[in-house]
């Protein structure tokens, strides 16, 4: 079959950002015409994810290689170990906005990552060697696995928020706080949310229980803070920060962009003494709270800009500090928009203002969908015909450094599937730049669905 006129996009004066997604979804369906069709499409993608570094140190080791020292932004694929060291704090992110989040003197592998071709989790792996994990997993759809390995036990999860450990003598303490979970070591159980067992070293599985208390839990007030912002607010909005310890007087900031809507949520969590909370709008307005853990501060009509949000050191957290987690989410409106004010920037799309923002010779009945809703990244489908060819393809958006980033998932000519890998490849040709780092001209700080819609938040570049 001779090879198909390359893709040239013509800029309908709707906008860059726009132009950029959907050409990604145009070049991807029409990658099946540019590409050779005798090769035969996997049923899934292989997928890395994106580390984050809360406290020094975090070290990764790429199939086995020496550790080197890793730093925010890492992209982890699967046969690399994440480790911390005594201080550290970390967590490894998938597209989907599944997350492991790493405790200090932790140690994982992820063995495996593959996404479907609908661009929802096909299958996770991962080899928890030592130390304390807390994984949040976004959505398991039919057939989807996930598993968190501990010496001789296996946690296959049928839920959304667990949390193990694995100690030094080689036993391993497993506590469910949604959903279900099912462990095989050398007999099989089953947990229910609320419930935490033991397994030994040899991985003889004890009888099922309450979650206990656990002084030495980091996970314990983070979770109560989150469960607090999350509520009323607009899942994908979230933003969490864990720093290093606090004293008495000391404070730490972190910014939020928003762009507008109804509510700012922020909450501060800590494991005892006293600290405040101060958020400061972009009127120059402050609110402020002291008081238990998690202080909760709810923004009613909150105006556009970025907000400064501090932790401060009241008193009593004596010589080694206390880490401080904070977490920020807002109430967003899941429609169209094109806004930047006061630093902040949003910019929203609906499948059909995607497809409006291309015109490409040969191409009808252009249709772009963007699938539900997901708390991090988009996946966006889209058909047409070119020059009387059906076509299809699939495509997974996330952010990355404050870019743009896209994964194909899969694409179809003449019925016959492409290579997800060749389509990648097809695109980078077409577009001249690397579909896993394109910048829009702002840095984004969330990417995420909702009802549909794809939300781009960030910041003036």
């Amino acid at each position: 079959m001779a090879a198909a006129t390359p893709v040239k996009a013509k800029k309908s004066g709707r906008g860059g950002f726009r132009l950029i997604i959907a050409l990604l979804v145009v070049v991807l369906i029409i990658g099946g015409l540019l590409i050779g069709l005798n090769i035969a499409a996997s049923a899934s993608t292989n997928v890395g994810a994106t580390l984050t570094v809360f406290l020094p140190s975090t070290s990764i080791s790429r199939a086995g290689a020496s550790d080197v020292t890793a730093t925010s932004g890492a992209v982890v694929e699967p046969g690399d170990s994440v480790k911390t060291d005594a201080k550290g704090r970390a967590q490894v992110k998938l597209p989907d906005g599944t997350i492991v989040r790493l405790a200090n003197s932790t140690d994982i592998t992820l063995n495996s990552s593959h996404f479907g071709k609908d661009g929802n989790l096909h299958d996770v792996s991962i080899l928890e060697k030592v130390g304390r994990t807390l994984t949040t997993v976004q959505h398991l759809a039919g057939g989807a696995t996930f598993q968190v390995k501990g010496n001789s036990t296996t946690a296959s999860v049928r839920g959304t928020e667990f949390e193990v450990v694995v100690n030094a003598d080689g036993s391993v303490v497993v506590k469910l706080f949604t959903g279900g979970l099912d462990l095989d070591g050398s007999s099989h159980v089953h947990l229910n949310a609320g419930q935490q067992v033991s397994i030994d070293a040899n991985g003889t599985i004890g009888t099922p229980g309450p979650i206990l208390p656990d002084p030495n839990d980091p996970f314990g007030p983070d979770m109560a803070a989150a469960q607090a912002v999350q509520t009323g607010t607009t899942l994908g909005t979230e933003q969490d920060y864990i720093g290093p310890p606090l004293h008495d007087k000391e404070q730490q900031q972190l910014t939020y962009s928003f762009a507008g809507g109804s509510d700012i949520k922020a909450a501060l969590a800590y494991p005892g003494s006293v600290m405040e909370l101060k958020v400061e709008a972009p009127d120059g307005h402050i609110y402020n709270s002291t008081g238990p853990s998690p202080i909760v501060i709810v923004i009613p009509s909150p105006p556009a800009g970025i907000y400064k949000v501090d932790a401060i050191g009241v008193s009593g957290l004596g010589t080694g500090g206390e880490t401080p987690f904070v977490t920020v989410a807002a109430l967003e409106p899941c429609a169209t928009s094109n806004i930047e004010q006061n630093g902040a920037v949003r910019h929203s799309y609906t499948g059909p203002d995607l497809a409006a923002a291309i015109s490409v010779p040969g191409l009808s009945n252009l249709k772009i969908n963007i699938i539900g809703s997901s708390p991090a990244g988009a996946i966006l489908q889209g058909s047409a015909n070119y020059n009387g060819v059906g076509l299809t393809g699939s495509l997974l958006l996330y952010t990355h450094s404050g870019n743009l980033a896209a994964i194909p998932l899969a694409a179809t000519a003449f019925g016959i599937s492409i290579p997800a890998q060749q389509a990648a490849q097809q695109i980078s040709s077409a577009l001249g730049d690397d579909p896993a780092n394109l910048n829009v001209g702002f840095s984004i700080d969330r990417l995420f669905s909702c009802n549909g819609v794809l939300m781009m938040d960030g910041r003036s570049a």
